[in-house]
């Protein structure tokens, strides 16, 4: 966009409810206003101005207007008042009638399922429902089971579990904090509870270290762990050992916030950081870098 301009409002209201191509419309704003925009800038200036295209023919309902249910009060009492289950399109014709715009299937079933009316049944149309204990494919390959009939956060897939933390969780317990269940033989179709193993996850990056050793069951993923664990706190001691500043030449403890994996031979003090200067480190040729 050129620096200076912006989309005239008015023209921008006249055009972009009826916008089939965003090609076409910035051909006519070039045409009618002598320059050209961005894609971008259009969208993000009808978003700002509340704008929405009109509807077109096959292509499905759209909402004429956003609605955040929890911002218009009055239009969710009257919600709350009207919708007795009806048929879709009864319910819009209804809404459309007193509020003067059009409202979506997708606001509709989004209110209904936030606010806990939606259908229950088989038979309202829509997918059919599966019973609990179904399992099926998750498209990372692990397998999923449903655990309830419906979720508790609706919108939501919480009533769906992944298998091998709902088989953990009900031989062992509840999978502690800050872990994730591995499959100690590697096969994600073995759900033996033996074979099941809580992880800690700030481990999880060490145990993918092809320098770690191989594991292939319970045991020696548990062995895995302790070595992980003792490399952990390895790091930890060389991450807070004192060390002498590239740039000042004083000695130094990093800060908490540099302990971390990769930090563990900074060689700038804080003080110079905060002046803006930093250790460049030794070149191949093992002569020193200039001080930046």
């Amino acid at each position: 966009m050129p620096r200076g301009k912006g989309i005239d409002p008015d023209w921008l209201r006249e055009h972009y409810p009826r916008m089939t191509d965003i090609d076409a419309l910035l051909d006519d704003c070039e045409r009618d206003l002598g320059w050209r925009p961005s894609k971008q800038a259009v969208y993000v200036k009808a978003n700002r101005m509340g704008l929405r295209k009109e509807p077109v023919a096959g292509r499905g309902d759209r909402a004429e207007r956003t609605i955040r249910w929890t911002r218009e009060p009055e239009m969710e009492a009257w919600m709350l008042e009207h919708d007795h289950g009806q048929r879709m399109d009864d319910l819009m014709a209804e809404w459309r009638k007193r509020w003067g715009f059009g409202i979506s299937r997708g606001q509709v079933n989004l209110f209904r399922a936030s606010h806990g009316t939606q259908r229950r049944n088989s038979h309202g149309g829509g997918r059919p429902r599966v019973p609990v204990g179904t399992e099926r494919e998750s498209k990372d390959g692990y397998i999923v089971v449903k655990v309830r009939e419906e979720a508790d956060v609706p919108m939501s897939k919480d009533n769906w579990r992944l298998k091998h933390v709902h088989v953990y969780e009900q031989a062992h317990g509840a999978v502690p904090d800050g872990c994730v269940v591995y499959f100690a033989d590697g096969d994600r179709r073995n759900f033996d509870p033996s074979n099941l193993v809580a992880v800690p996850r700030r481990l999880v990056g060490l145990l993918n270290d092809p320098c770690m050793p191989h594991w292939h069951d319970a045991e020696s993923l548990q062995a895995c762990v302790a070595l992980a664990e003792m490399r952990s706190a390895r790091h930890g001691i060389m991450a807070r050992a004192p060390r002498t500043c590239g740039v000042c030449g004083r000695e130094f403890v990093p800060d908490a916030a540099h302990v971390e994996i990769g930090n563990v031979g900074i060689r700038t003090c804080p003080a110079c950081l905060a002046a803006g200067r930093k250790w460049k480190g030794m070149r191949s040729y093992g002569r020193r870098a200039e001080l930046g």
